[in-house]
């Protein structure tokens, strides 16, 4: 395994970690999260991510038992959390109204409720699972700040929030004199690039900002088991077919006019990764992690066997070379513009990832 700083801090994370939003749907998953969490430590995973959304609280229950039953050191793990949503999103019930968002009443009741289903004293960092445009940020970013002078929490971070939100975030706790938001939790993979790419490099550039994305494999789709265009029984998109999240997936890319070419893509990402001597999943998560703005790329698995193919997706990203990610850029076709090199009047040489790869040869 291979450890990053979260960004800017001291703390070290697992260039991979696991997430159990997939896990969190019943409790009946129980028994399998206990072995992948064991399975993950055991592989070199120290990073653990969750939320009290997951399951309304049923995935942060879950990890609760895996680590009591892991019974690893709590030194020795990095435990993520996120705080928003407390109740279902068509929760019907206006009595809950303060169990949403990011008020100083919520991120309190929120937090306090995560680590009791954790069965933690505290957590290494919580983000604030969206922008919340009806409370300032001074009230925000205040109530995470007590959250750690409290010993609550260590660090704080932000999950798909823009750049411009990131941004004002930091000037408001750069002016207050507050405990800033260290890290990000973007959405990053071969199929949505533009955002992590090129709108957060000035908080790279500037702050040196952690990232810790989610969806490197963009929901399976990079794993190679569509690459034939139907869904195999206990595959996600199969399982929760009639799921709206999933359904926002399969509109966007296997609609009739859109399966051709994603099955082309797919097929050619798979030559790839066979002339690299790894599986579809290892390339695509390799190639998430040969950007080393990424901190760590979170995974979920619902087999043993998942888990352990990603994980050796770290021996593959010093073959993600400036020649290969080339070859993959020219089979995504989505690679975005590398921006204007105002001096020269013309554009820029490289983009901000192609220049990390460059790097990561020697």
């Amino acid at each position: 395994m291979e450890y990053r700083f979260l960004g800017n801090t001291g703390l070290k994370v697992s260039a991979i970690g696991f997430g159990n939003g997939l896990n969190s749907d019943t409790p009946d998953k129980l028994k399998i999260t206990i072995e992948l969490v064991k399975r993950a430590y055991s592989l070199g995973i120290n990073f653990f991510d969750t939320a009290e959304f997951y399951g309304c609280g049923e995935g942060e229950i879950q990890f609760g038992e895996a680590f009591k039953a892991l019974g690893a050191p709590r030194q020795e793990l990095v435990i993520s959390s996120k705080i928003f949503w407390a109740v279902p999103l068509n929760s019907p019930n206006l009595k809950k109204v303060n169990q949403i968002g990011l008020s100083r009443k919520h991120i309190f009741e929120g937090v306090k409720a995560s680590l009791k289903r954790l069965q933690l004293d505290y957590l290494d960092i919580v983000f604030c699972h969206r922008f919340d445009e009806d409370t300032s940020l001074e009230e925000t970013a205040k109530a995470f700040n007590d959250l750690i002078k409290q010993g609550l929490i260590h660090y704080w971070g932000t999950s798909e929030w823009s750049a411009s939100e990131i941004f004002e975030v930091k000037e408001v706790c750069a002016r207050l004199n507050l405990t800033p938001p260290v890290t990000e939790q973007p959405q990053y993979s071969m199929m949505v690039r533009d955002k992590f790419e090129v709108e957060y490099g000035r908080l790279f550039d500037k702050y040196r900002l952690g990232a810790t994305v989610w969806s490197p494999l963009c929901n399976g789709i990079l794993t190679g088991k569509y690459n034939d265009g139907t869904f195999p029984s206990g595959s996600r998109l199969q399982e929760f077919k009639d799921s709206p999240f999933l359904k926002r997936i399969y509109d966007l890319y296997f609609a009739e006019d859109k399966k051709e070419k994603l099955l082309k893509l797919l097929n050619g990402l798979a030559n790839v990764a066979k002339k690299l001597g790894c599986t579809q999943s290892q390339l695509a998560m390799a190639w998430v992690l040969a950007n080393q703005d990424v901190s760590a790329a979170i995974t979920g698995a619902t087999r043993l066997e998942q888990l352990d193919d990603t994980v050796k997706s770290v021996e593959f990203i010093k073959k993600i070379t400036p020649e290969v990610n080339k070859e993959i850029d020219e089979i995504l076709g989505n690679k975005p513009m590398p921006g204007m090199d105002v001096k020269s009047f013309g554009l820029k040489k490289h983009t901000r990832r192609e220049l990390m790869i460059i790097k990561n040869q020697y």
